[in-house]
C-alpha cells in the first residue's frame, strides 16, 4: 500500500473517539452494496470526497503497521546485506547485515546509513574506490530512471578492517508508478565457496534425483521418469513467487519457465493497454510459459502471481534444449497444454453466459483446488479484474455466497466453509475444468 494512495490517519484515542471516527467514515460510504460490505467488515478504507484520498480504518492501519514490522524483521533475517533506496536516492531501509557492514568498515564500500543519500556517498567515496563508486552511481541513476531493471558490478572495499571484494547489485522495483531500488552486496569469497560446495554436491545428485522427483508437488515434473528428472534437476532453480508479482507481460520475451509447487499464477488478456481479464489459472498441475513448446518466445498474456508460494524455474533456452531431446517431456507438456486450452475455452464461454455469482463460485473452487488451504487472500479489486466485472458486482456476489454460509470474507481473506455447497452454486464449467485429485484436504 502506498502512502500517497492510503494516507495513515492517526487513530482517535479512547473508545468513544474511535466509535465517532468510524461513524464519520461510515457516512462517507455510498451505495447499498458498499454499505453491506461495510457492515460485514469487508472494507479497509473509505474515499474522502473532499480530498479524493483513501482513509484507512483503525484496524487496517494496525495491520499495515504490523506488515511493515514483518518486512523489517524479514530483511533483518537475511544473511546478505540489503538496503532500499527511494526515488531521490535516499536510503529508507537497511537490514541488520548492512548496518553491521557499515559499522565495521567505517562508511567504506558505500556503507550508507538510513537517511543518507546514496548518490552523495558515491560522490564522496575515498580515492581508491572513486572510479567504482562513480560507476555504481551511474547504474543507480539508470535504474531509478527506469532505463534498466538491474545493474551489477564488482566492487573492492578498502577499509581499516581490511579489503573486501563483493558484487554490488541494484535492482529496480516499481510501486504505484514510483521507482525504488534495492541494493545488495554479495561477498565474492562466500560465493566462490558456495560454488565449490555445489560442484561437490553434483556427485551425489544422481542418487537423490529419484527421491527429489517423487517429492516435488508439481505434477508435470513428478510425472517424469527419474532419469529425465535427473537431467533437469541441475537447471531447476527454487524460487518464491509473491502475490501480485508479474512474471511476463504481453509481447515480452519469456526468460524463464515456471513450475508452481504450492503457488498460483493467473493468465490475463490485456485489452487497450490497461484493462485485464483472466483467461486461465496455472498451479501445481503444470507450467507457466508453455508457449515456448510451439517455438514462440514472446508471452501472449500477462502472467500474474495470484497466490504466494514456492516454485522452480528454468531458463527458457535450457528448457527448449531438454524439450527437443525428450519425448517424455513433450508428451507431458502437450497433455498439460491441452488441458489448459480446454480451461481457456471454457472460461471464455463462462464469461459470456454465466452470472457473476456462478463465475465467482467456479473461480474460488479452481483457486482452492490449486492451493493447499481453504483460506486465501483475495481483494475485491483483484477479483473484479479476474472476472472482468465492476467491484460492486463482486461485492454483491461475495455477500450472497457469504449469506448462504458457503464462504467467509473479511478484509481480503476468503475462507471456504462449505465445499459441496460452493460446487452446487458454481456453474457447470467448473466440472469441465476440474483437476481431479489435486484439491487440498
Amino acid at each position: 500500500m502506498s502512502p500517497e494512495l492510503l494516507p495513515l490517519v492517526p487513530s482517535p484515542t479512547g473508545l468513544a473517539a474511535d466509535t465517532a471516527f468510524k461513524d464519520w467514515l461510515r457516512r462517507l460510504v455510498k451505495g447499498t452494496a458498499e454499505l453491506r460490505a461495510w457492515d460485514a467488515g469487508e472494507i479497509d478504507a473509505v474515499i474522502d470526497p473532499a480530498t479524493g484520498s483513501a482513509i484507512l480504518l483503525p484496524e487496517a492501519q494496525a495491520a499495515l503497521q504490523a506488515s511493515s514490522r514483518l518486512v523489517l524483521s524479514s530483511l533483518d533475517a537475511l544473511r546478505g546485506e540489503v538496503c532500499v533506496v527511494d526515488a531521490g536516492a535516499t536510503v529508507v531501509m537497511t537490514n541488520a547485515a548492512w548496518r553491521a557492514f557499515t559499522a565495521a568498515h567505517a562508511g567504506a564500500g558505500l556503507g550508507v546509513s538510513e537517511g543518507a543519500n546514496f548518490l552523495a556517498a558515491c560522490r564522496d567515496a575515498a580515492a581508491p574506490e572513486r572510479a567504482q563508486a562513480k560507476a555504481a552511481a551511474s547504474g543507480l541513476r539508470e535504474v531509478l530512471a527506469g532505463r534498466r531493471k538491474l545493474y551489477r558490478c564488482e566492487y573492492v572495499c578498502h577499509s581499516p578492517s581490511g579489503h573486501r571484494a563483493f558484487t554490488l547489485s541494484i535492482a529496480g522495483i516499481v510501486q504505484d508508478g514510483t521507482v525504488h531500488a534495492v541494493v545488495t552486496r554479495e561477498n565474492i569469497r562466500e560465493r566462490s565457496r558456495a560454488r565449490a560446495a555445489r560442484s561437490t554436491g553434483r556427485a551425489t545428485a544422481s542418487r537423490i534425483a529419484a527421491l527429489a522427483r517423487a517429492g516435488t508437488p508439481n505434477r508435470l515434473l513428478a510425472a517424469l521418469p527419474a532419469k529425465e528428472y535427473e537431467r533437469l534437476l541441475a537447471s531447476l532453480e527454487p524460487v518464491r513467487l509473491t502475490y501480485g508479482e508479474v512474471l511476463y507481460e504481453p509481447g515480452e520475451r519469456m526468460q524463464h519457465v515456471y513450475f508452481p509447487n504450492d503457488c498460483l499464477v493467473s493468465l490475463l488478456t490485456v485489452v487497450e493497454g490497461h484493462r485485464a481479464l483472466e483467461v486461465g489459472l496455472v498451479g501445481p498441475e503444470g507450467m507457466v510459459g508453455s508457449r515456448l513448446a510451439l517455438g514462440i518466445a514472446a508471452s501472449p498474456v500477462r502472467a500474474l502471481v495470484q497466490g504466494t508460494g514456492a516454485a522452480v524455474r528454468m531458463k527458457s533456452a535450457r528448457f527448449l534444449q531438454e524439450f527437443r531431446r525428450s519425448p517424455v517431456l513433450q508428451r507431458a507438456l502437450f497433455n498439460f497444454t491441452d488441458a489448459l486450452m480446454l480451461q481457456i475455452t471454457q472460461t471464455a464461454a463462462c464469461n459470456r453466459f454465466h452470472t457473476v455469482g456462478e463465475r465467482l463460485a467456479r473461480w474460488l473452487l479452481m483457486t482452492r483446488e490449486r492451493l493447499s488451504s481453504r483460506e486465501f487472500y483475495l481483494t475485491h479489486e483483484f477479483l473484479a479484474d479476474m472476472l472482468g466485472v465492476r467491484r460492486v458486482g463482486v461485492t454483491s456476489a461475495a455477500s450472497a455466497l457469504q449469506r448462504k454460509g458457503l464462504i467467509r470474507y473479511r478484509r481480503g481473506t476468503i475462507t471456504i466453509l462449505d465445499q459441496q455447497g460452493l460446487e452446487a452454486a458454481a456453474c457447470s464449467c467448473y466440472r469441465q475444468v476440474r483437476i481431479m485429485g489435486l484439491e487440498a484436504g
